[in-house]
Order: C-alpha cells, then sequence, then structure tokens
C-alpha cells in the first residue's frame, strides 16, 4: 500500500471544542444526548502515553487549554469569546470531565517587559502535529514553540521587543477558580524553589498529596533573577530565550539528571525524536480510505487513544477513567503496542501488590477511592487480557494479584452495574485459571459469576429498574456481553424477545422523533456515543442473530457522530475510551476484553493493515457496491466462515481477513455460545 504521512493526518486540535457531529439520520435521530457535547482534549507537545506535557493555560474545562467551561451536560458552555493563554502548564488530563483533578503544574509566562501578565494574552496562530506545538500570545509579545521528551518539556521563545521577562510560578495548580464555582479545588500542600545557579531553579511541589521534583534551566541573555513566594521572575535582553523543565516522582537529584540529559539532547532533537516515536505508534495501523477526510478522523482518533495511561518512570499512572478504557483503549494499546502493554500489565501488578488493589481513576493523588462509585474490579479484565497475550506468564502472582483485587472488592450498596463488572472480571479469572490447570479455583470463581443474574429482572429483562445507575438508566447498562450470555438472553424470554427490547433502546422500533439537527436528551435510549457507558451495547445484537443490525448501528455512529476538526468527538473522549471505540469500529473487529475473543462487525475502511503481537494483520474489504453495509460472510486466509468472531490467538497471528458486505441483510447470523 502506499506511504500515508500519519503525522500530517493526526490532528492534535481533534475534539479540543464543543461537538460539531453532523445531522443525524435515521434511527440515529432517536439517540440520547445526555452528556457534556465537548471533546475536552488539548492540542499540547507530549510523547505516547507521555507523562510530561506541555500546554498553553487558559484555565478552561477540563485540560486548562481552550474556551469551554464546566460542564456535564448538554452543549458545551463557552467561558471566553476567543482563546487566551496565561501561559503554559504542564501535566494534563485527556478528554475526562469532572474528576476533580486536573493537574496544569507549574506554569511558565514569558513576555515583553513591557506586556501586563496580570491578564491573559490572545492565542494566536496556532499549530501542533503529534509532539509538537507552537503559537503566539500576541498581547504578550512572544511567539513560541513546545515539544517535551519522556521526563522533559521543552520551551522556545521569540520576542518582539529586546527587553524579555518570564516567570515560573510553581504554586500552580488545577483551573481557573472562578469556573469551578463551589465544586472541589485542588490543593498544594507546600512548595520549594531553590536557585541552584544562573536561570537555573530546582525543588518540589506537593500537589493532591503527590510529590513532584523538578529542576529547571533558562537560556538566553539573563540580566536579573527575584524569587518570592514560589515564583521565579527572570529579566533578559534580546529577542531568544529558551526553557527546560525536567521531572521526577523519586528525587531532586534524579530531575537534575534528567534535565543534563534534555540539555544535551537539545529542542530539535527532542522533536525529531517525538516525532519517531509518533510515527512507530500510528503507524502500527495503516488504512486507506476512498476519501481522504475519513483518514484524517482515523489517525486523530488513533492519536487521541494512545496518551494515557502515563509512564510515569516508577509506574504506569492515569488511568483516569478506568470504566471506559479497559474496554476499548488498553486493549488498542496491548494490540498494537505490546511492547507498551507488558509494561503497563506489570505495573498494574506492583500497584495492587502495595495497596491491596487497583483504584478506579488511578491518578497523581492519594485519594485511591475516589471513583469507587463507578465500577468494580475492572483490573482482572485488563490482566487476563494481558495474560491472553502472553504478556504475564507468572501465573502463581497473577493469581495472587485476583485474590488481593477480589478480597478488596465490594458490591454492597451499590448499583447492579457492579455486579456485572464483577461477573464478567470473575468469569475471565476463571478462565485463565482453567488454562493454567487449576481447575478448582476455576470452579470457584465460575460459579461466583453467577452473581450477574440478582441484576436483573426476570419480568422485564432488563436491570433492576429500582437501583441508582451513573450517566445513564438501567435501559443503557442492561445490554452488556457478559458472562453466560445465553442464560441471559433466555431471562429476557428468549433471541426474539431480546432483540425486540435492543431495537426499543436503539429507536429501531419507531419513527424518528426529533429533527436531523435536534440533539435532546431522550431517556431510556442509546447515547451513541455521546458517552461510553453503553459503548459495548451494539455488539449484543450478535447474541440476537443480527450481525445486520450491528452494522447499522455502527454506520451511523461513525457517519452521524464523528467528524473531522476541534469538534469531531461526540462526547467526552475520556482518556481515549472513545476515540479508540471509533478506532476500532473503522477496522470492524472489537476485542471482547476478558476474553480471548474478536467480534467482527461492519469495517468503513477499505483496506488495512494492523502489526499485532505475533504477526500482521491484512483486512480487506469486498463490497457489493460503496454503501454496502450488511456482513456476507468472510474469510480468514483463505478459509471462509460466517461466524462473526475470531480467537484472539488466530487473530493476532496475523494474517488476511476478509469481510464480504452487501446492500441487504443476508439473514440471521450464528450466535456465540462461547460466553
Amino acid at each position: 500500500m502506499k506511504k500515508i504521512d500519519v503525522l500530517n493526518l493526526a490532528n492534535p486540535f481533534w475534539g479540543n471544542a464543543g461537538t460539531a457531529s453532523p445531522a443525524a439520520e435515521g434511527m440515529a435521530r432517536n439517540w440520547n444526548w445526555l452528556k457534556a457535547q465537548t471533546g475536552n482534549t488539548h492540542p499540547g507537545a507530549l510523547l505516547p502515553c507521555g507523562w510530561v506535557s506541555a500546554v498553553p493555560y487558559s484555565g478552561a474545562y477540563s485540560t486548562g487549554y481552550g474556551i469551554t467551561g464546566v460542564s456535564s451536560t448538554g452543549p458545551a458552555p463557552v467561558a471566553f469569546d476567543r482563546k487566551y493563554a496565561w501561559g503554559v502548564t504542564h501535566f494534563h488530563t485527556s478528554g475526562v470531565g469532572y474528576l476533580g483533578y486536573f493537574y496544569n503544574y507549574f506554569l511558565l509566562t514569558a513576555a515583553i517587559e513591557s506586556a501586563d501578565v496580570s491578564k491573559r494574552s490572545r492565542l494566536d496562530n496556532e499549530n501542533a502535529h503529534p509532539g509538537y506545538y507552537s503559537g503566539t500570545m500576541s498581547d504578550y509579545g512572544v511567539d513560541f514553540e513546545l515539544t517535551s521528551g519522556k521526563y522533559a518539556a521543552f520551551h522556545r521563545y521569540r520576542f518582539t521587543a529586546d527587553a524579555a521577562k518570564i516567570r515560573l510560578n510553581v504554586r500552580q495548580l488545577g483551573l481557573e477558580k472562578q469556573l469551578l464555582g463551589n465544586r472541589k479545588y485542588e490543593v498544594m500542600e507546600d512548595w520549594s524553589l531553590e536557585q541552584d545557579g544562573s536561570g537555573a531553579y530546582s525543588g518540589s511541589v506537593t500537589g493532591n498529596g503527590v510529590k513532584i521534583f523538578y529542576a529547571v534551566k533558562f537560556s538566553g541573555n539573563i540580566i536579573s533573577e527575584t524569587v518570592e513566594d514560589g515564583v521565579a521572575e527572570i529579566k533578559l535582553s534580546g529577542n531568544n530565550a529558551q526553557a527546560v523543565l525536567a521531572f521526577s516522582l523519586g528525587s531532586v537529584e534524579e530531575a537534575k539528571a534528567r534535565l543534563s540529559e534534555a540539555l544535551e539532547a537539545g529542542f530539535d532533537q527532542t522533536e525529531r525524536e517525538a516525532k519517531a516515536q509518533w510515527t512507530k505508534r500510528l503507524s502500527a495501523i495503516r488504512v486507506e480510505f476512498s476519501k481522504e477526510s475519513d483518514a484524517r478522523i482515523f489517525y486523530s482518533a488513533l492519536y487521541h487513544s494512545l496518551l494515557k495511561p502515563v509512564d510515569a518512570g516508577c509506574e504506569y499512572t492515569d488511568f483516569q477513567t478506568m470504566w471506559d478504557v479497559y474496554r476499548t483503549q488498553l486493549p488498542l494499546l496491548f494490540a498494537t503496542a505490546p511492547d507498551l502493554g507488558k509494561q503497563i500489565v506489570e505495573s498494574m501488578i506492583n500497584t495492587i501488590e502495595r495497596f491491596g488493589f487497583f483504584p478506579n481513576g488511578y491518578m497523581m493523588t492519594n485519594d485511591y477511592h475516589h471513583d469507587d462509585m463507578q465500577a468494580t474490579s475492572l483490573v482482572i479484565y485488563t490482566l487476563c487480557d494481558g495474560f491472553n497475550r502472553g504478556f504475564i506468564t507468572d501465573y502463581a502472582r497473577l493469581k495472587n494479584a485476583f485474590a488481593a483485587e477480589f478480597n478488596h472488592a465490594d458490591i454492597s450498596d451499590k448499583s447492579p452495574t457492579h455486579r456485572l463488572d464483577m461477573a464478567g472480571a470473575l468469569r475471565a479469572a476463571s478462565d485463565v485459571a482453567m488454562r493454567c490447570g487449576d481447575k478448582e479455583y476455576a470452579a470457584k470463581l465460575s460459579r461466583e459469576s453467577d452473581v450477574w443474574k440478582t441484576a436483573y429482572d426476570a419480568k422485564t429483562g432488563l436491570l433492576i429498574a429500582d437501583a441508582a445507575y451513573y450517566e445513564g438508566t438501567y435501559w443503557n447498562y442492561s445490554f452488556r456481553p457478559h458472562t453466560r450470555m445465553s442464560e441471559r438472553v433466555a431471562l429476557a424470554g428468549g433471541v426474539e424477545k431480546f432483540n425486540v427490547l435492543l431495537d426499543k433502546f436503539f429507536g429501531a422500533d419507531r419513527p424518528c422523533e426529533t429533527e436531523p439537527g435536534d440533539r435532546v436528551s431522550i431517556p431510556n435510549r442509546f447515547e451513541g456515543m455521546n458517552n461510553e457507558s453503553d459503548m459495548e451495547t451494539p455488539y449484543c445484537y450478535l447474541w440476537a442473530g443480527r450481525s445486520d443490525r450491528l452494522a447499522e448501528v455502527s454506520d451511523l455512529v461513525r457517519r452521524c457522530r464523528f467528524c473531522e476538526g476541534e469538534g469531531g468527538c461526540p462526547g467526552n473522549n475520556d482518556s481515549g475510551g472513545l476515540s479508540s471505540w471509533y478506532v476500532w469500529s473503522v477496522l470492524g473487529i472489537y476485542p471482547l476484553t476478558g476474553t480471548s475473543y474478536y467480534l467482527l462487525a461492519s469495517p468503513s475502511v477499505d483496506y488495512a493493515e494492523i502489526d499485532l503481537p505475533n504477526g500482521t494483520l491484512k483486512i480487506e474489504v469486498e463490497r457489493e457496491s460503496a454503501t454496502a453495509i450488511y456482513p456476507a460472510g468472510y474469510e480468514f486466509n483463505g478459509e471462509e466462515f460466517s461466524e462473526p468472531w475470531l480467537s484472539l490467538d488466530r487473530l493476532e497471528r496475523g494474517g488476511t481477513l476478509k469481510f464480504h458486505l452487501s446492500n441487504k441483510p443476508a439473514g440471521k447470523s450464528p450466535i456465540p455460545e462461547w460466553l
């Protein structure tokens, strides 16, 4: 296939602003716009899974970049009339909503001497590609460039006058307080700022219970320096300056050593290395489309799927929305970046051994329980995914991690969704135990996985209605592929009645209730990737024998919810959970987390090559017409089959997977009996 310029196609600005989804069609007009309509991403400079990021700071929600105010439902409110910046901050969330921890450490403000830095500057001339950002702070009289290495951020400045100043504020943390209102503020508990020589500073800050050590070096014609109350101000003459900031979670000595390494490498080499790393990760999937706009959406989504979690040197952190990423984003990393996958799984087990459990939202904070209400034992799914790919070979250690996590889990007085979480985790761990010959333990876990049955109402075939549900209703969580799906379908009254419930949820059973451009909240309906709570529900159609309906839903989500540009993401991207769903959907394959299977849907790509852990998978698509979406059979390495699934082990060894797509449904599809 022809060479693809992935760095040019991947847009760091994708999802930065309010959603600009195309007009809805068909049953998509019946879907629910419950959540905030903004991606909450940022365009900053960082590496794949890079701990250190550098982003222009306006104080806006939720990354500190842009113009958006605090939002949890509906269109994103506008906090500012245009883009502004106080300077540049470091460490950032990606795509999340209100988690209460937003980072934005170490505010660096560069300006000409006459500029009033007590006010935000206009932010103009923005440009970004993976690993690099540049812009102009017009009111500050400075053009600037940013890039980042593994442990250091680089700033390069060009001033419009020959008298300038740079301020480093080590007390900076979080978002603008006036935007947050009565919501929880992040707390900077203490800080130190020591001068180590001309233009050199070091120290530590403790924010949200976590100490970060740093070392900074300013370069330029420095004429004076002052330090007061956590702020260093450097006066310069001349038009050019540079700042390098290095960080550590271990010690200030380590931060200084990393600063020395960064200074030796320099800005240009660091940017080249960032480009090389991004090229490697993005090029792990090579796609061809009939329209270049589809390639731009694809690689922009892939880029924003590769930002979290982060390698902080001593561990991986920023599993900021584990309840989203365990299904789509972590499997994408494991499949296309197995070297990172092995590190992530090892770090997860280390964390369990350290705490006795794995926090649902593991961030740079000592508040390890702030997301307990979200989900239960999701790390088990991810550890089993790692085992299925050969990342874990020490079963005894893995079993201890299982036991610790299950012992910690408490699903009493929590939403019925936690019972489904637990049931799937128990089943996944049981399968691993059985494969390792631990039959007694496997049988025990399998029996306990029947807890899912207590979550449903046999009269309705849905989850218990009279219970608390986060970000949705009992309908949103009622169609989740989980253990013993044949029994779950029987509980709903059988395949036909299960299909009726699905059609009602997706709005396929009624005329369209809204205008194409309306974005209204319709309870008890599919959220269409405006939120991630029901992102796997379309695949439940496979247990109704309806691969055709799965194809229709997938096609409508791709065409009516995702697009190019700053408004391209239909909802909070949540650490890549949403964008990675799009990547999988375009490819037509979906990794059913915690199992050793991929589900097959309907690809929108024309051709793809994916570098997987044990080989390259080629995806070929034969369409009856340009608009054909309905699966009419598959081939793998020349062997025809009709089942809409393949084993993980077989698919990830590579080969050629061919989809035959027709203009009309081809009849009932085989139903998976292995779950």
